[in-house]
C-alpha cells in the first residue's frame, strides 16, 4: 500500500492527530521524502525525531528533486552521508527532477537506482 501524507509526518490531520499519529495506528512502514533544498538537513533531523517520537516505523528516507539540481546540489544541499550520520536513518537513494512524471521508463530507471530492497523485510504482522 502506498499513502501519500499531504506535506509530512507533522501534517495536521484533524485539531489532535498528524499524519504521524495515523501511520503508528495504521502500523504503516514510512520512507520520508525530503526534498533537496536548502534546509534538507534540518528537514531530515526534524521528521525523524518526530517519526521516533510518534513510535512510527520509519524504513529510511528518499531525497527527491523537486527542481533541476546537479550532483553537486545534490551533495551541497542533502548530503547523504550526513543526513544517514544524524538520522540513523538509511537514505534509499535520490529521485531526480523529472520532466515528464508520466515517463515509465524513466520511473523505472529511478526506482532501479532506489535502495528498495531494504523495504521488503518489514513484518505487518
Amino acid at each position: 500500500m502506498l499513502v501519500e501524507a499531504l506535506g509530512g509526518l507533522g501534517s495536521p490531520v484533524t485539531y489532535e492527530i498528524t499524519v504521524a499519529d495515523l501511520a503508528r495506528d495504521w502500523r504503516l512502514p514510512v520512507v520520508l521524502t525530503v526534498p533537496v533544498k536548502l534546509g534538507a538537513i534540518a528537514q531530515a533531523v526534524a521528521n525523524v525525531a518526530l517519526a521516533r517520537q510518534s513510535r512510527v516505523h520509519l524504513q529510511g528516507i528518499v531525497l527527491n528533486c523537486v527542481q533541476p539540481c546537479s550532483l553537486e546540489e545534490v551533495a551541497d544541499w542533502a548530503p547523504r552521508d550526513l543526513i544517514q550520520t544524524l538520522t540513523h536513518t538509511p537514505v534509499l537513494g535520490t529521485v531526480p527532477h523529472l520532466s515528464d512524471p508520466a515517463d515509465l521508463s524513466k520511473l523505472a530507471q529511478i526506482a532501479a537506482n532506489l535502495d528498495l530492497e531494504r523495504l521488503i523485510p518489514f513484518n505487518f504482522g
